[in-house]
């Protein structure tokens, strides 16, 4: 859950950074789709966050059932 919060303030991050002018200079003309892929990034990660938010809440059962590998 941590590497997922990390991951959207470095998307948070670089969307900010990507909408002042510095940022326009330095991404050029692709930044409209860097942007649309940043937005893409931070929405999953949100989603990813409040499932597992979600599953921690209401005790999840299957966290609890021991993972083997498949061929055992």
């Amino acid at each position: 859950m941590f590497r997922t919060f990390l991951t959207l303030a470095l998307v948070i991050g670089a969307l900010i950074l990507a909408m002042t002018p510095r940022g326009l200079a330095l991404l050029g003309s692709n930044r409209s789709l860097l942007v649309a892929a940043l937005v893409v990034l931070a929405v999953s990660q949100v989603y990813r966050l409040v499932s597992a938010w979600q599953a921690r809440k209401r005790g999840d059962r299957l966290n609890r059932i021991p993972k083997r590998p498949l061929g055992i």
